[in-house]
């Protein structure tokens, strides 16, 4: 993203990009955990805005995909609370 966004000539997302690069680099765990399902909807609503930008025919599958997490969740909780009402 950062290549992209220096190629382009907008230097300022290019060091965001870097800056998240670093974080996501130091910040995580050496045996991360898989994400909950929340926070990939989170990044990836961090992220829509930097792809309608710098690939915007991918735009379109980033919300589709986003959707789709969105709805996935909406099943998990239901499932959650089906199987709470179970025991």
């Amino acid at each position: 993203m950062a290549d992209l966004a220096e190629a382009k000539g907008d230097r300022f997302v290019a060091l965001r990009a870097l800056k998240y690069a670093w974080r996501i680099e130091r910040l995580c765990p050496a045996n991360p955990v898989p994400p909950s399902i929340d926070r990939i909807i989170e990044v990836c609503d961090t992220v829509a805005p930097l792809v309608r930008r710098f690939i915007p025919e991918d735009a379109a599958r980033v919300s589709a995909t986003v959707a789709e997490l969105r709805q996935c969740r909406l099943e998990l909780v239901e499932a959650e609370r089906e199987n709470a009402t179970l025991h």
